[in-house]
């Protein structure tokens, strides 16, 4: 005790306490510039948003980077990283990649009632026991939990007792039907979704969600001054004029990799000259060739250049809640070329009017053309997502939409307590 107070325990965050200002706990798996993952992502681009708009932001993560073997790479312990203070804590269970394939393929095809969801939540990880010990003890904060997937979602929300809230960041999969997903979901006291075809898969396969208070929109995207599609072309030793389809994401199963290697491929084949540039793990993970040229990982600035000097940016993705890709090619004024076959992609791109959803890798290829073959309509249609995006995904209307969705939450979870 100090002057009749207890004294803070060394889990109380970093940051200079504002009087009344908004404060957020932040629970996601990974957590990092170097961390490559749309959920991910989106959730550090929340905290520093949050951070520059004078919130109290913490993060509960793990030391892993790879989401495939769950491998500590960060040291464990607390950082305040651009005025965010991530706590970051040990995985007790690194996985094989191959070997829990192989065991989910197993788990899924035994009946419901016959399923250990306990445990495979447990091998699907990160499994870090001091994370959950530690997030219980900590000072009473607002947590958002993300993305609905893994063991600290699942198993975190319903053990925390504050104003808990998910971003599920879910599509249509088979771990999306379980049922330890629907009763973290119902006992979430506030949604925050992406889409509002991400909100409909959801509530289609656990009813129960609809009764939480909910919101979408949980992303701001605005391009930076200063970008300059010639510096990426001068990187990646490509012509002035010379045209390329741009995809920078991951590679897997599900991310569409192999119909736009195909799309491609038909594409050339047909007489168009067009190369075929990935980014992210796709730029790491992928053989090149003479129509496709893998430029690795980039930073914000050289990545922002690539977009902007597409002759369009393809989303190849079967399944998605949100494609943050789709909205920066928009932001930098390219159109978009979208898989039809996510609800949440046509969603987007019919909502924005910024690009076309294709139909397999036929398809692929014929819109490509068409819009390699008219700059014009290319061009009309990256300004119409452009504008649709500069109106609809602005951080100011997030933080207004989370700090609601945290008063609504906080009244439900009062509520429910005294009922």
């Amino acid at each position: 005790m100090r002057d009749g107070r207890p004294e803070r325990p060394p889990y109380w965050p970093l940051v200079t306490e504002t009087a009344g200002a908004p404060a957020l706990r932040v629970v996601v798996p990974r957590y990092g510039e170097a961390v490559v993952g749309g959920a991910e992502t989106l959730l550090r681009k929340l905290a520093l948003s949050l951070v520059a708009a004078r919130w109290r932001v913490e993060v509960f993560t793990t030391c892993a980077v790879d989401a495939a073997t769950w491998r500590d790479e960060a040291e464990p312990g607390v950082a305040v990283e651009d005025g965010v203070v991530v706590r970051r804590f040990r995985v007790r269970a690194a996985r094989r990649p191959s070997a829990f394939r192989q065991l989910s393929r197993g788990f899924f095809k035994l009946p419901g009632r016959l399923r250990p969801e306990e445990a495979w939540v447990a091998l699907q990880g990160p499994w870090s026991p001091s994370l959950l010990t530690e997030l219980q003890r900590a000072a009473p904060m607002p947590a958002l939990f993300a993305p609905y997937l893994y063991h600290p979602t699942l198993a975190g929300l319903p053990a925390y007792r504050p104003v808990r809230l998910m971003l599920p960041a879910a599509h249509d999969e088979l771990p999306l039907r379980l049922g330890v997903v629907g009763r973290a979901l119902a006992a979430a006291d506030g949604l925050l979704f992406g889409t509002e075809e991400e909100r409909e898969i959801v509530v289609r396969r656990h009813p129960d969600a609809a009764a939480v208070p909910w919101a979408v929109g949980n992303v701001g995207v605005a391009a930076p001054e200063g970008v300059d599609p010639a510096r990426f072309r001068a990187r990646a030793g490509l012509g002035a004029e010379e045209p390329y389809l741009l995809y920078g994401g991951r590679v897997a199963e599900g991310k569409g990799m192999p119909e736009l290697l195909a799309g491609v491929a038909l594409l050339r084949s047909g007489g168009t000259a067009v190369r075929l540039v990935l980014t992210g793990e796709a730029g790491v993970a992928t053989p090149g060739s003479e129509a496709v040229l893998p430029v690795g990982m980039l930073t914000e600035a050289e990545r922002w250049d690539a977009l902007a000097g597409a002759a369009a940016v393809v989303v190849p993705s079967f399944h998605e809640s949100l494609s943050l890709l789709a909205l920066e090619a928009w932001a930098a004024g390219r159109p978009v070329l979208a898989n039809a076959a996510s609800p949440v992609l046509a969603g987007q791109v019919a909502r924005s009017g910024g690009g076309v959803a294709y139909d397999g890798a036929e398809g692929l290829a014929e819109a490509a053309a068409r819009l390699l073959a008219d700059p014009l309509s290319a061009a009309a249609l990256g300004g119409a997502g452009q504008a649709w995006v500069a109106a609809t995904y602005r951080w100011e209307a997030v933080h207004r939409r989370l700090e609601g969705l945290i008063q609504g939450a906080a009244a439900a979870a009062a509520a429910r307590a005294a009922g």
